[in-house]
């Protein structure tokens, strides 16, 4: 039998990779109107991420962050934490600014982004408004900085400062949107389930921020034939009324892909608990308890999971802005274990699928 070695687009050699250490983070730069040939900041969007200017660092804001490969239930684990005394889930936060801002896409809550009351106050508090931020400019920002393919800039100490000044920007511009959603939420913790693995690493070097992450999985074959499926999304939450699609070979590369990062960057010390969405189903009290130990020290509350009943939970107040369609869903939620995969994948690319991830699947439980 031939060696096959994947290498996913993107990815870095182990040695290396695993190697590299997080850059002390520069002091915050003031957020000037233009940076990099090519990579202009609006003054608007400059003015509204301005410092306060009265000298006073607050103290960091926390980020349970929900790190991993989409389709894994991270959606769901995300309504889970948000019922934490003390945490409030803002669902995928990194597409705030496309689904919400620009697009006026369903908060959870129901209303469209801009009659949503909790995102008004967060985005006043923020930024004086939501009218005062340029969301083209600030989505270049993000597919300048925010991308698999950037994380080898983050790591480097030796960043070039035109990348560093756009990562800086990035980073005011995140600090004041938690910061905002803790106070208005009245959270200690805000829950992120973004899942991208560059936007795990750009906050494990923001001073501002207390980083805490939940590595979530599903067995690869599990995910990869979700994506194959056609799933209807809810009016109102999206422009093409179903979720994308994507073939069995480039799912199994970026589940390889996605887990390899999440787990260095969990060896360069950032607090974190791994997370299987089958155990959290069959045992939500005993998998959600390690994830409550990760931030007991902020909010005090050692057993947060009074709103579990056996295997159901009340799903209410959600501000979810993106995510899964079970986040536009109220009242009870029945846990029920998702494995009709193992009926109905077909065989060809669940084979495929087995083959490219072996053995990361393998050093994860999943045989």
């Amino acid at each position: 039998m031939a060696l096959i070695i994947i290498r996913p687009v993107g990815w870095l050699p182990a040695g290396p990779f695993a190697n590299a250490e997080l850059p002390r983070p520069a002091p915050r730069l003031p957020l000037t109107s233009t940076g990099a040939r090519g990579s202009r900041m609006t003054d608007q969007t400059a003015e509204a991420t301005q410092g306060t200017g009265n000298g006073v660092t607050p103290d960091p804001v926390t980020v349970l962050y929900v790190c991993g490969m989409p389709r894994s239930g991270s959606t769901l684990l995300d309504l889970m934490l948000g019922q934490f005394v003390g945490h409030c889930d803002v669902g995928e936060l990194f597409y705030l600014w496309q689904s919400g801002v620009e697009r006026n896409f369903r908060c959870a809550c129901g209303e469209h982004f801009d009659a949503c009351p909790f995102w008004g106050e967060v985005g006043r508090r923020a930024y004086g408004g939501w009218s005062q931020i340029d969301v083209a400019d600030v989505r270049a920002l993000q597919r300048r900085v925010d991308a698999t393919a950037k994380i080898p800039l983050i790591v480097n100490p030796g960043m070039s400062a035109a990348f560093r000044r756009d990562l800086d920007r990035y980073t005011e511009l995140l600090t004041r949107l938690y910061r905002a959603v803790g106070e208005v939420s009245g959270a200690r913790v805000v829950v992120d389930s973004t899942k991208r693995p560059s936007l795990a690493y750009i906050l494990a070097r923001t001073p501002q921020v207390d980083l805490r992450l939940v590595h979530v999985l599903r067995d690869p074959r599990g995910v990869a034939y979700s994506w194959s499926q056609v799933v209807e999304l809810p009016e109102g939450t999206s422009t093409k009324g179903r979720m994308n699609q994507r073939s069995a070979r480039l799912t199994a590369r970026r589940w390889v892909t996605v887990n390899a990062m999440v787990a260095a960057l969990g060896r360069r010390g950032v607090p974190r608990v791994t997370v299987r969405y089958e155990d959290l189903v069959r045992d939500p009290r005993g998998e959600l308890g390690r994830i409550a130990a990760l931030t007991a020290d902020v909010t005090g509350v050692v057993d947060p999971l009074e709103f579990l009943r056996d295997n159901e939970f009340e799903q209410a107040g959600s501000h979810a802005v993106a995510g899964g369609r079970i986040r536009m869903r109220s009242g009870p939620i029945t846990l029920a274990l998702d494995e009709k995969w193992r009926r109905e994948y077909a065989p060809g690319p669940r084979r495929l699928v087995g083959a490219m991830t072996w053995p990361m699947r393998r050093r994860y439980g999943y045989r």
